[in-house]
């Protein structure tokens, strides 16, 4: 009898032990995947906010080179196909910065996908004065590049955060 109980507990401890180290691996793994997709996710939004800020940026630079061009000697007026592809990338940026911040607290923090919609709201904002109040094009150039890049700093502050804590 005396055999029969030391087996039993041997048994019990043993599938106890089993599934705890079964249970603590699989959560182990589904951390590090969630980790990965948050990642992931954060890279893409990055990447689409620094497309629509190289886009801002060069139209930006382009108008001051029109002006001044003996004061940009290094800037590279860009041919029509560039500017294509430019305008292609700068488009299916946007249309990601829109997705998350529709879809994005299911992969992202709540703080971003707020930040997001802050962006979104801010350049429909610029276009609305632009089209019926007047203002003139040329700053409105500059208020969205000086959106998009605070946009960018914020994105990757928040990054930053989020992806070393986990």
């Amino acid at each position: 009898m005396n055999y029969f109980y030391q087996l039993l507990i041997g048994l019990v401890s043993g599938s106890f032990a089993a599934w705890l180290t079964t249970f603590l691996a699989l959560k182990r793994f589904y951390n590090e995947k969630w980790w990965e997709k948050r990642a992931s996710a954060f890279i893409e939004i990055t990447d689409a906010v620094y497309q629509l800020k190289n886009e801002f940026e060069y139209y930006c630079d382009r108008r001051e080179y029109g002006k001044a061009p003996n004061e940009f000697p290094n800037f590279e007026l860009l041919d029509e196909e560039r500017i294509a592809q430019m305008n292609s990338a700068s488009f299916k940026a946007i249309s990601v910065v829109k997705k998350f911040s529709q879809v994005g607290p299911l992969l992202i923090t709540e703080e971003v996908s707020n930040l997001l919609i802050k962006y979104l709201n801010e350049m429909r904002k610029i276009d609305n004065d632009v089209y019926f109040r007047g203002l003139d094009e040329e700053e409105a150039e500059s208020n969205q590049l000086d959106i998009t890049t605070r946009l960018l700093a914020d994105l990757v502050a928040v990054s930053k955060k989020e992806l070393k804590s986990n």
